[in-house]
């Protein structure tokens, strides 16, 4: 992807954001700023880390693996539809597991944790995401579509979600037979009990249909998880669940431990363990600070090649972020014994 595209498409996305918070505290909707900077912060995590990962690993399988299950697909609107339709099933399918599998609901959980539905959402992301996607999305590279139209597809996949996450859209009459909605997925981001595990499209809602997760939007959604979360910043977002995980080999064994790794979150308990002692408490001042820095350093860092300066961008990337969310250090919980 060149550094064109990023730098357009990033620019717009925060300018209609800005717009949408403006009308958010204009019209009463629950909005937030210490729940905006945390899904912020995990979006910058998510942008450093995950630093065109999906692109340069599809670019490296292509290089190194030769074989193709059909070889010699030209370029055409006809193979570019066929990618953008396959890369939406495969998300579908990513997404799917993401809820129905443990070890994946660990990496998109991160997603559902905000209790408010704004744009700042598409932020709140795991780079583990994109790792996983990037195998997903190399079986089209192996059936022998053309590599940048499998790039090009992600990165419209994601960005269509983007206005999927606001209150100010409801559905377009006749495209919402087709296409996922708004109120598709505020059903998708819901943590009614009759709205869980649905709505899993990302552009296409047809597969939702043909594989029985559809569900329409009928009663106002309360956003979030099942579970509260005491711990708000995005280090322990990210790794409370894989601690729990862990932990469940020494609770219940090896053979119980390997089952709940595959089965689906709601076998896990409702402990939320702690990982790190931390907590968020953001301020205007710290958050723009950390904001200017990011973008800064980030901008650096996707240019250079140098790896002294690359590794001193990436420090202070991760600066930012600490910035943004507020993150101080906490004494840890001492166990009195009995």
């Amino acid at each position: 992807m060149s550094l064109g595209f990023l730098f357009i498409i990033v620019p717009v996305a925060m300018s209609i954001f800005g717009l949408e918070v403006y009308f958010l505290r204009k019209t009463g909707y629950k909005f937030t700023w210490d729940q905006t900077l945390l899904n912020l912060s995990l979006g910058f995590f998510d942008r450093l880390m995950g630093l065109y990962l999906t692109e340069r690993s599809l670019i490296l399988i292509e290089q190194v693996v030769s074989w193709r299950l059909f070889s010699g697909i030209e370029k055409s609107i006809f193979a570019f539809v066929l990618t953008f339709i396959g890369v939406d099933f495969i998300w579908y399918l990513f997404h799917r597991m993401g809820h129905r599998v443990s070890l994946m609901w660990g990496i998109h959980l991160v997603h559902h944790q905000s209790d408010e539905y704004n744009l700042s959402v598409n932020f709140a992301l795991s780079p583990l995401g994109f790792m996983v996607r990037s195998i997903m999305y190399s079986s089209l590279v192996f059936l022998g579509l053309p590599v940048e139209y499998v790039i090009m597809s992600g990165y419209l996949n994601a960005f269509y979600q983007y206005y999927l996450h606001t209150e100010f859209i409801s559905t377009i009459p006749w495209l919402e037979h087709v296409l996922v909605m708004p109120d598709h997925h505020k059903v998708h981001h819901a943590s009614n009990e009759v709205y869980l595990d649905k709505n899993y499209g990302g552009v296409f809602i047809f597969w939702d249909k043909l594989f029985g997760s559809f569900i329409a939007y009928d009663e106002k959604p309360d956003y979030g998880l099942t579970t509260e979360l005491p711990q708000r910043d995005f280090i322990n977002v990210q790794l409370f669940f894989f601690k729990k995980l862990y932990s469940n080999f020494r609770r219940y064994g090896l053979q119980r431990g390997l089952q709940l790794l595959w089965l689906g979150p709601e076998h896990q308990d409702s402990h939320v363990p702690e990982v790190l002692p931390l907590a968020a408490k953001p301020t205007v001042s710290k958050a723009v600070m950390g904001i200017t820095i990011y973008l800064i350093t980030y901008r650096f860092l996707t240019t250079t090649d140098d790896w002294l300066s690359m590794c001193i961008a990436v420090m202070l990337n991760f600066a930012a972020i600490v910035l943004v969310n507020g993150i101080t250090y906490t004494k840890p919980h001492i166990k009195q014994l009995s």
